[in-house]
């Protein structure tokens, strides 16, 4: 009875990782088409010219920069942890 319980207990675990590997790379997917649909229309507001276009794309380059801040940040949150390769010098 206590084998059953453990292996469950273990293969919840292993299922909760996985989906949260999902979720992660999910994450990453969208942020990564979000940046280069920012990019694509920040290319065609400067190339138009004029000062609203300009505006527009000054304003868009700023969120384009908070998305790749955000993807750094949440990167960093669910980068796995590497035993052992840190100097402790």
């Amino acid at each position: 009875m206590l084998a059953l319980i453990k292996t469950l207990i273990t293969t919840l675990n292993l299922y909760l990782k996985l989906k949260n590997k999902v979720f992660y790379a999910d994450l990453i997917k969208r942020s990564k088409n979000k940046q280069r649909d920012l990019i694509d229309e920040i290319e065609k507001l400067r190339s138009n010219g004029s000062s609203d276009s300009t505006d527009r794309a000054d304003f868009l380059f700023r969120e384009l920069v908070s998305e790749k801040r955000d993807l750094e940040h949440l990167s960093t949150i669910y980068a796995p942890a590497s035993a052992g390769e840190g100097s402790t010098d």
